[in-house]
């Protein structure tokens, strides 16, 4: 069985880093898309204030950018934070499918990411693991 440590490292809080990822990653990509709907707003080039609005709505776009990017590197480094491990967890189940998981989101991409959910959760049947949500 894992320890707590352990399970509070690669069980739940993963699930909150992926969570949170996936929450971050929408709302970049949201502020991106308002930025680009908003360019058409203010094209009225002649104008200094149109030359403005344009404007804030590129710094609006970079912003929400920003925010994808900050949100890729953070579940990079969790990712990639070295864990102590004993020689008894090295022979559980579920912590060297929760590796390969951990393994497969940083080597991929937003799609494997949002997979991993799911994965966490099937391996909470699996393994017979603690509600991700209780934590």
């Amino acid at each position: 069985m894992l320890t707590d440590a352990e399970l509070q490292y690669f069980y739940f809080g993963f699930y909150k880093v992926l969570k949170r990822y996936r929450l971050t990653s929408i709302t970049g990509w949201v502020i991106v898309l308002l930025g680009c709907l908003s360019i058409p707003l203010g094209w009225q080039f002649g104008m200094t204030t149109g030359l403005i609005e344009v404007l804030l709505a590129v710094m609006t776009m970079f912003a929400g950018l920003a925010v994808v990017w900050q949100n890729i590197a953070a579940i990079e480094e969790y990712l990639r934070i070295p864990f102590p491990l004993s020689s008894a967890e090295a022979t559980h189940a579920s912590l060297s499918e929760i590796k390969e998981i951990m393994k497969d989101v940083l080597d991929g991409g937003w799609q494997e990411a949002y997979e991993a959910i799911g994965r966490l959760r099937a391996l909470k049947v699996k393994h017979g693991l603690p509600p991700l949500e209780s934590h």
